[in-house]
């Protein structure tokens, strides 16, 4: 499994690099906002990854790896699950078609009353696939509802061979599960299982690390996304038409609500 930092192009070996990294990174970031004591920064690098940083004085309370996607769905009903997550609506014409938790760039900035926009969400791909097409995914394990060991028995029940439906279960190409919308809100997480058909992808190489990820540009059925994966030697590019799949990590952004004072924050300036 991949970590998220890998996932946009900022692994290291050890936690002083990591630090070294966000110090350096503060230096140049964006004021988001603040909250209470916190204050929330933003830095990005040209190849489009972040760091999102919540300070209280000069010391880091947390970060979360991110990047600049493009803005896909609209959303409604973005409020706060608990301390890390925050869950929202997907609507089309006002409709409600599919909901996901998510950890939000400006999470310690939202209001307290729900609100809503077009936002962008990134799906960092810590355990994915990438299969030829639709057809090579919907023959693979990647497909199956629940994996093999799962005790299902191999023929089917009754009642799905009366309605002539293919067993095992199997999901989409073009699928979505976020897994933080089942249980308690207190014990949401922003993992989700994506299967998305890639619309276009690049290779992006991180000026402040030199390391590499891909972003791809794929639909999963219920809005466009960009999933970020690490890139390591002999990987081969997702190209359009494959099909991504598996366990993701989801980050948003409200476009909507600016910085609030642009780089520049000096006391971390080195």
């Amino acid at each position: 499994m991949a970590s998220n930092l890998e996932c946009v192009g900022l692994a290291f070996d050890n936690r002083d690099d990591v630090q070294r990294l966000i110090a350096d990174a503060l230096g140049r970031a964006d004021v988001l906002g603040h909250s209470g004591d916190l204050t929330v920064h933003r830095w990005q690098d040209p190849s489009g990854a972040r760091i999102v940083v919540a300070t209280r004085g000069r010391q880091v309370v947390e970060f979360l790896p991110s990047y600049a996607g493009t803005p896909g769905p609209v959303l409604a009903n973005v409020r706060n699950a608990n301390d890390q997550v925050t869950v929202a609506d997907v609507v089309d014409d006002g409709e409600k078609i599919g909901a996901f938790t998510a950890e939000f760039e400006q999470r310690r900035l939202l209001p307290p009353t729900p609100l809503g926009g077009l936002a962008t969400v990134v799906a960092l791909g810590v355990e994915v696939a990438v299969h030829a097409d639709a057809d090579a995914f919907a023959t693979s394990d990647d497909s199956l509802l629940s994996p093999r060991s799962s005790g299902e028995p191999d023929e089917p029940p009754a009642h799905y061979v009366e309605q002539g439906w293919p067993w095992p279960p199997r999901m989409a190409a073009n699928s979505f599960i976020s897994y933080g919308l089942f249980g308690a809100r207190e014990n949401a997480e922003a993992y989700a299982r994506l299967n998305g058909t890639v619309l276009h992808a690049a290779r992006k190489t991180v000026v402040a690390t030199g390391q590499q990820f891909i972003a791809a540009r794929v639909h999963c059925g219920v809005f466009e996304t960009d999933v970020c994966l690490p890139a390591h030697a002999g990987t081969v590019d997702p190209a359009p038409g494959n099909v991504i799949a598996g366990t993701v990590f989801l980050v948003a952004s409200l476009p909507q609500l600016p910085p609030q004072r642009k780089r520049g924050f000096l006391p971390w300036k080195r």
